[in-house]
């Protein structure tokens, strides 16, 4: 029934020029908000509204470290006219407040219609499919140095694989749209930030007298960690020392973005206790820019 729809209705509308202009949605090309896509990808729509993508001009921390958008260079990647390749994009002057929205990364004014990986049917508006989304150069325009280091690693794992997890669905859930493409790969846009598997890192001790040489290793994440073109994501690394299966002393070391975890880099942290130990517990923790607390992620006893 779903192909027969399908069929029917593209049949229609390639038929007669009418058809397609019955659908047509000439506001779609005039750079609309992001909830005006919704009206469409509702299932898009509803992940992006909660990225940090979303919230990237009104967060309260862009707000406080921009100090009130005053800082006008840290500006245009937080409410971007176009993303560019390489480039960072030119700040808009409308809808700031809808942060990094579907327009700024979709719409290409060169062509007067939307990008994206796949070459669809799409009446509502012009359409051209472009495989950059389906690599990690379309975020090297504002994601600029850590794009540096994922190119440095030489990895087959892009951004997308990581950051925008795909699953099969469809693009489109307006009628009779949803009917006229079958399900494809779809890509998450709520931007997420996967926290590191405990394997992701190689972590070694050596205990010398009272002082504790340790080895951690980056060995999966393919980029720097903590990374940032901007923001202050940290690191932390917890010591507890132990002597007979009691703590006695306890000390921290916090890595931040300019002194992070390199991929294939052992990174040498040193401690000293002030009391004899025969034992110790590392707990590996990471905060996010905008997180409030830091969040555990893997604990390793030597």
């Amino acid at each position: 029934m779903r192909y027969l729809v399908f069929i029917i209705t593209a049949l229609f509308l390639t038929s007669c020029e009418k058809g397609l202009e019955l659908f047509q949605e000439k506001d779609l090309l005039e750079r609309p908000t992001s909830k005006r896509c919704a009206d469409c990808h509702q299932d898009i729509y509803n992940q992006f509204k909660e990225s940090r993508h979303a919230m990237a001009w009104v967060s309260s921390e862009f707000k406080r470290s921009s100090e009130n958008y005053s800082k006008e260079k840290c500006l245009s990647c937080h409410a971007p006219y176009e993303i560019t390749i390489n480039e960072k994009p030119k700040l808009r002057d409308f809808h700031r407040e809808d942060g990094v929205n579907c327009v700024a990364c979709h719409f290409r004014d060169s062509t007067n219609s939307m990008h994206g990986p796949y070459s669809v049917f799409s009446p509502p508006h012009p359409s051209t499919q472009d495989l950059t989304y389906t690599k990690s150069e379309i975020c090297s325009g504002c994601h600029q140095e850590t794009y540096k280091q994922w190119k440095a690693v030489n990895t087959e794992k892009n951004c997308q694989q990581c950051h925008m997890p795909a699953e099969k669905g469809s693009l489109i859930q307006k009628f009779p749209f949803t009917y006229m493409h079958l399900p494809k790969e779809v890509h998450n846009h709520s931007f997420i930030v996967p926290k590191p598997k405990p394997d992701f890192f190689v972590v070694k001790a050596e205990k010398l007298d009272n002082s504790l040489k340790l080895s951690i290793l980056n060995k999966k994440v393919p980029h720097n960690v903590p990374t940032a073109d901007n923001g202050k994501p940290k690191y932390y690394v917890d010591v507890i020392f132990l002597k007979d299966g009691k703590e006695v002393f306890s000390d921290n070391i916090t890595i931040l973005p300019n002194e992070p975890f390199i991929n294939g880099k052992e990174k040498i942290l040193e401690f000293n206790s002030p009391i004899p130990f025969d034992k110790v517990k590392v707990v590996l923790s990471r905060k996010l820019s905008w997180q409030d607390k830091a969040e555990k992620i893997a604990t390793y006893d030597f």
